[in-house]
């Protein structure tokens, strides 16, 4: 049996599968505070609270995105080549705001396994266009990407 991650190793581990689903992507947020926008914009679209975005995600979130990219068949591949070796760190500690930029830089990769997203910056603002093969998503599609944002962070969904 493998022993348990330190909160290092899973932030570690979390940024390496980031870093390689990434480099599939046509879209990464410019910044930390687009990312969060394109996040809050997920949420809205799928009539869910914004307020399930923690300021700064901890190793809790990092963890429970961990865990959504093993178990996720579009991700699983990836996460079980790092989890099978996880990065090795000699740091003693992490910061809050490293973790949550993993966290959220994470989250964003991994709605884009799921669906293509366009950003288009109006009046100093984001707008953000979610998409399936040039079709709007459907609400429920949102719906169960919201819930899943909202379960990594750590928060209940907003049921109807």
């Amino acid at each position: 049996m493998t022993p348990p991650l330190s909160d290092r190793s899973v932030v570690l581990s979390l940024q390496e599968i980031t870093e390689d689903l990434s480099a599939d992507r046509d879209y990464a947020p410019a910044d930390v505070d687009e990312a969060r926008a394109l996040l809050d914009a997920l949420l809205a679209a799928a009539d869910r609270s914004a307020a399930a975005l923690p300021e700064r995600p901890g190793e809790q979130a990092a963890r429970a995105l961990l865990t959504e990219l093993a178990a996720d068949p579009d991700t699983a591949g990836r996460a079980a080549a790092v989890l099978a070796d996880p990065p090795a760190d000699e740091q003693l500690g992490i910061e809050a705001a490293a973790t949550s930029v993993v966290v959220i830089a994470g989250l964003v990769t991994w709605l884009q396994t799921k669906i293509t997203i366009r950003v288009r910056h109006r009046d100093g603002d984001w707008e953000f266009d979610f998409r399936l093969d040039k079709q709007p998503v459907p609400a429920s599609v949102l719906r169960r990407l919201a819930d899943t944002v909202a379960r990594v962070l750590g928060s209940p969904s907003d049921e109807p």
